[in-house]
């Protein structure tokens, strides 16, 4: 009986320590590993458990919504990880589109098959919390895109002014006279008014206020009948 009691005493700890360096590893980790990967990240004493009795601890854990199962993914093991589905795809996004705006058509390419189903809603989700960001599309053909970053007006300015300059130089304009001007009248206070608008509004109200009003002249009282000609009754 005391022998009994021994061993469970000796296993009881191990079991919790093994538990925990898993946790440890996956906190550590930016995405789902799988079973060899978790072993080699265990403590040297750790490393010796075989992976079917890691991934049977693993998955008692996951039943228990401590940690989260992963579909297989270039790999013939199962995959682990501490946090849900819904972030690793916001990873996954957030990674595909680090080398620039990408439409959905696009961006949907870019990520497993596995993580197509939740992408679109999260995707959504992300530009909600200000995490990722709309862009404007690239050309006439193209979508919405995304972004990790804001749009820059900056990018889309580039593209259009050299077609605006080509127009400009076929008036007679030299490039030299066209950057000039495009410099001066972006510093003008009111360059993109309309001409009906507030501007006209305020250039109007100055006259008025420099023109003062034309008092009307006053009315004269009508003279009072003379006597003689006030009838007899």
């Amino acid at each position: 009986m005391n022998q009994v009691t021994e061993q469970e005493s000796r296993e009881a700890p191990t079991s919790v320590d093994l538990a925990s360096a898993v946790q440890r590893v996956l906190a550590a980790s930016e995405e789902p590993l799988t079973l060899s990967k978790i072993r080699a990240a265990l403590p040297g004493s750790n490393r010796r458990i075989g992976l079917e009795e890691l991934a049977e601890a693993l998955r008692r854990q996951a039943a228990a919504n401590v940690l989260y199962s992963y579909p297989k993914y270039r790999s013939a093991q199962d995959r682990f990880w501490d946090r849900p589905m819904q972030v690793h795809v916001a990873n996954l996004l957030r990674g595909a589109l680090e080398e620039g705006p990408l439409a959905w058509p696009q961006l949907r390419r870019k990520l497993p098959d596995y993580a197509v189903v939740q992408a679109e809603t999260v995707l959504q989700e992300q530009v909600a919390q200000g995490r990722l960001h709309r862009h404007p599309p690239a050309g006439s053909r193209s979508g919405e895109r995304y972004g990790v970053a804001p749009p820059d007006a900056r990018e889309y300015l580039r593209r259009e002014l050299p077609a605006l300059f080509r127009k400009l130089e076929q008036l007679g304009f030299t490039d030299p006279q066209l950057r000039e001007a495009a410099m001066a009248v972006l510093q003008e206070e009111e360059w993109g008014e309309p001409e009906t608008s507030a501007s006209t509004s305020r250039r109007s109200g100055q006259t008025d206020a420099a023109e003062p009003a034309t008092n009307p002249a006053p009315t004269q009282p009508h003279a009072p009948a003379e006597a003689g000609n006030v009838p007899q009754n």
